[in-house]
C-alpha cells in the first residue's frame, strides 16, 4: 500500500508525449480512410477538433450536398479537443455572470445557454451514444473564505436569474460551501470521433495529416497553402485551429492567448474509492489558484489544473518537470483518504482564450472568404457545439434560423471585458471577508 500523499507512477500505456488518456482509451487512430484533399471545395475547414467538426456538420445540415473538406494537421481530436477534462459546463459563458445582475441581456444569455446546454447533452447522449455523454453534478468547491463568499454570491445570482443550483456546507470539509449544478460529462475524444463519423456520413471529406501553412484571399474565394507546397482553393475557408492558430499565416489573426493545461490519469481505483467519489456522477472543481478539477472515468481518476502561458514545454504533450510534482501534491491534498494511488499517464495541451472567454466567430477583416471560429477558452466542449450554427451561418452567408441564437450572437458581439463589474464583485467579496460573514446566497 502507498501512503496518502505519495502517489506511485504506474506503467504508461503509451509514451506520454504522444497521447492523452482520452486518446489512449479511445484509440488514437481515428479509423477514417486516408484521404488527400481535393484541389477545390465549397468550404475548407482548417482544424479537425470539436469546433471544426461541429461546423462541418452544421454546414452540411443547412446545405446538404455541399463540398466540404476538413484539413487536420495531425489526427482528429489531436489538440485540446482530445485532452480536456470532458465537462460540458452548465455555465459556458462565465463572463456574463459578472454583469447579469445589472444587464438583462446577460442574465437572459446565461439562462438561455444553460437551457441549450441541457438540450445539447440530451441530444448527444441519444444520437451519439459512443461519446459517453452522461448527466452529472458539477461541484464547485470553496477552499477558503474568499471563494466561499464568491460561491454564495454566485448561488444567489443564479437563483435570481432562474438557473437551478444547490449551495451546501460540507461537514467533511470543515463546513466549506460547495455549489452544485446539473451538468454533463463526455469522453471528449470519442465525441470528436463521433462528430467525424457523422460529418463523413453527410459527405464531408476529412483529410488527416495535412498541415495548412497559410490562407490568402483570392478572386472568388481563398487559397490554402499546404506544407509541401501544394495549394487548394475554396469558396470559403473556416479557421477552427484554436491554440494552433499562430502556426498559420492568415491576415488579421484574431486576438487570443495560448494557455497550457496539465492533466493525469490514475490506474483504476478500488471500489471503496470509486464509491466515495460518487461512482462517476460528479465533476469537481476546487476553486484554488491552480483551478484543480477531477472526475472518474471507467474507474480511473482523471485530474488536472495548473494553467500556464509564460513557460512552454519542449513537446506538445509534455508535462514540465516543475508541474508534475505540483499536480501530485494537489492530488494528495484532494484525496488524502486514498491510500493507493498510482499514476498511469500524464499529458499537457494548449488551448485558446480571449479576454472574455467568449469565442471569436466572424469574418476576417475586409474579406468574405475567410472566417474565424476560435478562442473557445475553458468551456469549449459545450460552446463549440452550441455556436456551430453561428459559424455555419456566417460561412454560408445565411441568417441564423433560431431567434435565440440570433440574440446570443448579438450579445456576444457586444460583450467587452467587464472591469468595473469585476472590481465591484471583488469589493463585495472583500467586505464579506473583512466582516467575517458566513457565505450564503446573496
Amino acid at each position: 500500500m502507498v501512503e496518502a500523499g505519495t502517489p506511485e507512477r504506474g506503467p504508461l500505456a503509451a509514451p506520454p508525449d504522444r497521447m492523452s488518456y482520452w486518446q489512449q482509451e479511445g484509440g488514437a487512430a481515428s479509423g477514417l480512410p486516408a484521404a488527400d484533399p481535393p484541389d477545390e471545395a465549397d468550404f475548407a475547414i482548417v482544424g479537425g477538433g470539436l469546433a471544426g467538426l461541429a461546423t462541418a456538420n452544421a454546414i452540411l445540415e443547412r446545405r446538404p450536398g455541399a463540398n466540404v473538406m476538413v484539413l487536420e494537421a495531425n489526427f482528429v481530436g489531436y489538440g485540446a479537443s482530445g485532452r480536456n477534462g470532458g465537462l460540458m459546463s452548465p455555465l459556458p459563458a462565465p463572463v456574463w455572470l459578472l454583469t447579469a445582475d445589472k444587464n438583462s441581456d446577460h442574465a437572459w444569455a446565461v439562462r438561455a445557454l444553460n437551457g441549450k446546454l441541457h438540450a445539447l447533452g440530451a441530444r448527444l447522449a441519444d444520437q451519439l451514444p459512443d461519446s459517453q455523454v452522461r448527466l452529472c453534478t458539477l461541484q464547485l468547491q470553496a477552499v477558503g473564505r474568499i471563494t466561499g463568499s464568491a460561491l454564495g454570491r454566485l448561488a444567489g445570482l443564479l437563483a435570481r436569474i432562474g438557473v437551478g443550483n444547490n449551495l451546501a456546507f460540507e461537514a467533511h470539509r470543515g463546513g466549506k460551501p460547495t455549489l452544485e449544478l446539473p451538468a454533463y460529462t463526455v469522453q471528449p475524444y470519442r465525441l470528436v470521433r463521433a462528430l467525424a463519423a457523422r460529418a463523413t456520413s453527410q459527405g464531408a471529406r476529412i483529410c488527416e495529416h495535412v498541415a495548412v501553412e497559410a490562407i490568402e484571399e483570392a478572386p472568388g474565394g481563398a487559397v490554402l497553402r499546404l506544407a509541401g507546397g501544394r495549394q487548394v482553393r475554396a469558396n470559403c475557408a473556416i479557421v477552427c485551429t484554436n491554440g494552433y492558430t499562430g502556426s498559420i499565416a492568415v491576415r488579421s489573426r484574431p486576438r487570443a492567448k495560448v494557455l497550457r493545461n496539465y492533466m493525469l490519469a490514475t490506474e483504476p481505483l478500488d471500489a471503496e474509492a470509486v464509491a466515495r467519489l460518487g461512482n462517476g456522477g460528479a465533476f469537481t472543481v476546487e476553486l484554488n489558484k491552480s483551478y484543480i478539477f477531477y472526475r472518474l472515468h471507467e474507474g480511473r481518476l482523471v485530474y488536472g489544473g495548473i494553467e500556464t502561458f509564460l513557460r512552454t514545454p519542449p513537446g506538445d504533450f509534455d508535462v514540465p518537470a516543475w508541474v508534475r510534482p505540483a499536480l501530485e501534491r494537489h492530488l494528495a491534498h484532494s484525496l488524502p483518504w486514498c491510500k493507493d494511488l498510482k499514476i498511469a499517464t500524464d499529458w499537457g495541451g494548449r488551448f485558446h482564450s480571449t479576454a472574455t472567454d467568449l469565442p471569436i466567430i466572424r469574418h476576417a477583416p475586409d474579406t468574405r472568404s475567410i472566417v474565424f471560429n476560435v478562442g473557445y477558452g475553458g468551456t469549449g466542449v459545450a460552446l463549440t457545439q452550441l455556436f456551430a450554427p453561428l459559424a455555419a451561418a456566417i460561412a454560408l452567408d445565411q441568417p441564423l434560423a433560431d431567434a435565440d441564437d440570433v440574440r446570443l450572437a448579438e450579445i456576444m458581439l457586444a460583450t467587452r471585458f467587464p472591469l468595473a463589474s469585476l472590481l465591484k464583485f471583488g469589493g463585495g467579496i472583500a467586505w464579506d471577508v473583512i466582516s467575517a460573514r458566513t457565505p450564503v446566497r446573496q
